[in-house]
C-alpha cells in the first residue's frame, strides 16, 4: 500500500496572491515546466536527476529572487530528505552555493499549491469526485470563504470575535464548547482529508504525469489532454525512472496485522522503502526505458492508496484510530503501532490550563499540533519533524526541538520559546518568538507587533533532543535577522522588530529528569548576545542590590514582619492576576499524574 506524505499538504501550501502567483490550476504548470527545463542541469550529487539554481527558479516562477528563497525552503523542509548546500570551496565549478533545486520536486510543490486554489476546488465538484462527501478541513491557519473556498488571508482571532466557518470565535470559547470537555489531547488521522487530497491527485494525474516527462517529443503526445486532469484527452506515457520521481508526493506503508495500523514501510534488504516503479508491478522485467501508459499508473495508485473512491466515503484502511483523552490524561496510551511519519498529536482547546508532552509520551517521528488553546501553557519537551501552533490566544508554547519545520499562524500574544531548523509566522498580531533556529525565521503576511529574541531557556533532555534533530545549537543564530514577506503597502514598519534587551528575561521550564548524567543539559546552549546578557546582569544586580539595602536598613522585628507581609500580599496578588498561581496548581497536579 501506499499513501500520500501528508506533510506536504499540512506545510507546504503557501499563500497564492504574492508567493506563486502562476501556479492558478493544474493547467499553469506546463509553461513554468518548460521555462525550468530550459535553464535545468544534471546534478552534481545524482546526475540522474535535473536541478536548476534558485535564480533559475525565481524567473520560471516570475517571483523575487527573495520569495522564491522562501518557496524552495518551505519545498526543501517537506521533501522526503533535505538536500546538502553546495560547497564552492572543495566544488569551485561556478555553480552558486545554495542547495539544488530539484525540477521535479519542485513541479510537484507547485502542484501541491493548486489544490487550495478555488479552481481546483471547483472542478472536483464538477466531476463529482467526491469533494462534497469528504467536505473540506482546511490546513491549521487556513478557513473558508462564503462560496466554501480556501483562504489563507484572515486575520488572528481576537477575543469574542467570531471566526468564518465556526459557531464560535474565541479558542476560549471553542475550548468550552466541546461536549463540556475542558481540552483533549489525541492522536489523529484525518480520513476524510486524506480523500480529499487522494480524490485531487488522482482526478489530475494524467496532468501530473506531464510535469514528470522532460523529453519534449513524448510531452507533446498529452497537447490534447484535458487541462483539468481526469480522463480525457491523450494520455501521455512514463518510465520507471519518472514514476520514481513521485516519492514526493507518496511513500510505502504496510499493514500492521496484529495492530491494524499502517506504518511506514522498508525494503526487503531493510535497505529502505522500495522504489514506487518496481512497487507497480508494471514494470518487472522491463527494460530501463520501457513506458507504462500513464494511465495505468493512476489506476494502480488509487487502488493502492485504499482510501480513494469518488463519490463514496469509506473508513481510511488501517489508518491510526482516534484516541482523545480527558483533561489531564496523556497521550502516551495510545502510542504503540502508531503510522510512523504520518502521526499527529494534537492539542486542542485548552483554555486556561496546563499540559506537557515529554519524549516518553510521543511515538518516534510524530509531529504535533497545538491549535485552538487561550490563555494557556503549553510544554512540547520533545523532538519533532514539524509542529503547528495555530489559532492560540494568550499562551505560552515551549518547543523542545522541532527537525524540518515549525509555524504559527493566526495567533495573538503568544509567546513562543522553540528551537528548530526554520520557522515561519504568518498573521500574528503582538507575538514574542524567542528562537533558536538555524534559517532566518519567515513572517508571512499582515504581522503586527511581533518581538523576535534570543532562545532563553532550558531542560535537561534539551541537547539530547537538538542532537536527535540534527541542530547544533552552535548554528542556529538566524533568529535577529527575520524575512518579511507580503506585508501590505503603507505599513508602518514590517510588523516584526528586535526584542529590545532590557525586555528580555530567561523563562524557566518547571521540570526536571531523573538523570544525574553529566551529559545532561544545565544552561541554556545557545548563544545570547552580550548586550542582552548585560542587560540580564544589570536586573540582578538590582535585586542584590535591594536586598542588601534592605539588610542593612536596620529595620526592627515589628518593620521586618510588616515588610515581609506587604511582599508576600503583592506577591500572592501577582500569582492570583497573572494566571501564575493557576499554573502552580497545574503542575502540581502534572507532577502527582493527576
Amino acid at each position: 500500500m501506499i499513501a500520500l506524505r501528508r506533510e506536504t499538504f499540512d506545510f507546504g501550501i503557501l499563500p497564492a496572491s504574492f508567493l506563486v502567483p502562476r501556479a492558478e490550476s493544474v493547467a499553469s504548470l506546463a509553461p513554468i515546466q518548460r521555462r525550468l527545463l530550459q535553464c535545468a542541469y544534471p546534478s552534481r550529487a545524482d546526475p540522474a536527476q535535473t536541478v536548476v539554481t534558485l535564480t533559475d527558479a525565481a524567473q520560471a516562477l516570475g517571483i523575487t529572487h527573495t520569495n522564491a528563497a522562501h518557496v524552495i525552503d518551505t519545498m526543501h523542509a517537506v521533501a522526503p530528505s533535505e538536500p546538502s548546500t553546495h560547497n564552492t570551496d572543495t566544488e569551485p565549478d561556478g555553480l552558486p552555493n545554495e542547495p539544488e533545486v530539484r525540477v521535479h520536486h519542485l513541479l510537484q510543490f507547485l502542484f501541491v499549491q493548486t489544490f487550495a486554489r478555488p479552481h481546483a476546488q471547483s472542478s472536483l465538484r464538477e466531476s463529482g469526485s467526491g469533494l462534497e462527501h469528504t467536505g473540506f478541513h482546511t490546513e491549521a491557519g487556513g478557513t473558508r470563504d462564503g462560496d466554501g473556498n480556501y483562504n489563507t488571508t484572515a486575520s488572528p482571532p481576537r477575543a469574542g470575535m467570531r471566526s468564518p466557518g465556526s459557531p464560535h470565535g474565541s479558542p476560549a470559547k471553542r475550548a468550552r464548547s466541546s461536549n463540556g470537555s475542558v481540552s483533549s489531547i489525541s492522536l489523529v488521522s484525518n480520513g476524510k482529508e486524506d480523500q480529499l487530497r487522494e480524490a485531487f491527485t488522482v482526478h489530475h494525474f494524467n496532468a501530473l504525469a506531464g510535469l514528470l516527462v522532460e523529453d519534449e517529443s513524448r510531452s507533446a503526445e498529452v497537447g490534447g489532454s484535458s487541462p483539468g486532469g481526469g480522463g480525457g484527452g491523450n494520455v501521455c506515457q512514463l518510465t520507471a525512472a519518472e514514476v520514481d520521481h513521485l516519492e514526493f508526493l507518496f511513500r510505502e506503508v504496510r499493514r500492521d496485522d496484529d495492530a491494524g495500523d499502517e506504518l511506514d514501510a522498508d525494503g526487503p534488504d531493510g535497505g529502505g522503502p522500495r522504489r514506487l516503479s518496481a512497487m507497480t508491478g508494471l514494470f518487472a522485467g522491463a527494460d530501463a526505458g520501457a513506458l507504462v501508459p500513464a494511465s495505468a499508473v493512476r489506476d494502480w495508485i488509487a487502488s493502492a492508496l485504499g482510501h480513494y473512491n469518488p463519490g463514496e466515503v469509506r473508513s481510511p484502511l488501517g489508518s491510526p484510530s482516534r484516541h482523545t483523552s480527558g483533561a489531564s490524561s496523556s497521550s502516551s496510551s495510545s502510542s504503540s503501532g502508531s503510522s510512523v511519519g504520518s502521526l499527529t498529536i494534537e492539542i486542542e482547546g485548552l483554555h486556561r490550563g496546563t499540559r506537557v508532552l515529554r519524549d516518553v509520551d510521543v511515538p518516534a517521528g510524530a509531529s504535533v499540533v497545538v491549535r485552538g488553546c487561550a490563555d494557556a501553557v503549553v510544554y512540547l519537551l520533545a523532538p519533532f519533524p514539524y509542529v503547528t501552533v495555530a489559532n492560540c490566544v494568550d499562551c505560552v508554547v515551549v518547543v523542545g526541538a522541532c527537525a524540518r519545520a515549525l509555524r504559527v499562524e493566526q495567533c495573538e500574544r503568544l509567546t513562543l520559546i522553540a528551537a528548530a531548523k526554520r520557522v515561519t509566522a504568518k498573521l500574528c498580531h503582538e507575538g514574542r518568538f524567542h528562537l533558536g533556529v538555524e534559517k532566518r525565521p519567515v513572517f508571512v503576511g499582515e504581522n503586527r507587533g511581533c518581538k523576535v529574541a534570543p532562545y532563553n531557556t532550558w531542560y535537561e533532555q534539551l541537547e539530547k533532543h537538538l542532537e536527535t534533530c540534527g541542530l547544533d545549537a552552535s548554528a542556529c543564530r538566524g533568529w535577529d535577522a527575520p524575512v518579511v514577506l507580503g506585508a501590505s503597502e503603507g505599513t508602518v514598519g514590517t510588523g516584526v522588530e528586535l526584542l529590545s534587551a532590557e525586555n528580555f528575561a530567561p523563562f524557566s521550564v518547571p521540570f526536571r529528569g531523573t538523570s544525574s548524567s553529566s551529559s545532561s543539559t544545565q544552561a541554556n546552549p545557545f548563544a545570547v548576545p552580550p548586550e542582552y546578557v548585560r542587560a540580564l546582569d544589570t536586573k540582578v544586580r538590582a535585586v542584590a542590590s535591594l536586598r542588601l539595602a534592605l539588610r542593612d536598613a536596620g529595620l526592627g522585628e515589628h518593620a521586618k514582619r510588616e515588610l515581609n507581609l506587604t511582599i508576600q500580599a503583592f506577591f500572592r496578588e501577582w500569582l492570583t492576576s497573572s494566571g501564575s498561581m493557576r499554573q502552580v496548581y497545574d503542575l502540581a497536579r502534572i507532577e502527582r499524574g493527576e
